[in-house]
């Protein structure tokens, strides 16, 4: 998919975001996706019957630690009424709750806090030509 977006329709890979990346956790492939400059976002944290939750963090963190940090995307992936919180679903407050205290304490606060608002902010900016 990359080499087509970059190669064959010449989108820049920093404006390129792969999503659902905890459900294949092959940290190969997370790097070098990282290194083509695409973003990475592991959106599914307590989706169920996927590894996400106790293996993400690991896999943020070797990430991090191979200096990929400012490709980090995380997410909720709450798109069903049965994962929003309203609902009784994990929803976006279990990311900042649940997850996000495991990751500062392997991560840092700071480290963890640019993950969760610089790298949005970049991966989203809007460009006007």
């Amino acid at each position: 998919m990359l080499d087509l977006l970059r190669d064959g329709l010449g989108v820049p890979p920093d404006r390129m975001i792969l999503g659902h990346l905890d459900r294949c956790p092959d940290l190969v492939m997370h790097r070098q996706a990282a290194e083509s400059g695409a973003f990475l976002a592991f959106d599914g944290p307590s989706r169920a019957n996927h590894a996400t939750d106790w293996r993400m963090p690991d896999t943020v963190g070797a990430l991090a630690d191979a200096g990929f940090a400012d490709r980090l995307l995380l997410g909720a992936d709450t798109t069903t009424a049965a994962a929003c919180s309203v609902n009784g679903g994990p929803g976006m407050p279990h990311l900042l709750r649940r997850v996000r205290p495991r990751l500062a304490a392997m991560l840092g606060e700071e480290l963890t806090d640019r993950i969760l608002t610089e790298n949005p902010r970049r991966a989203f900016a809007v460009r006007w030509r």
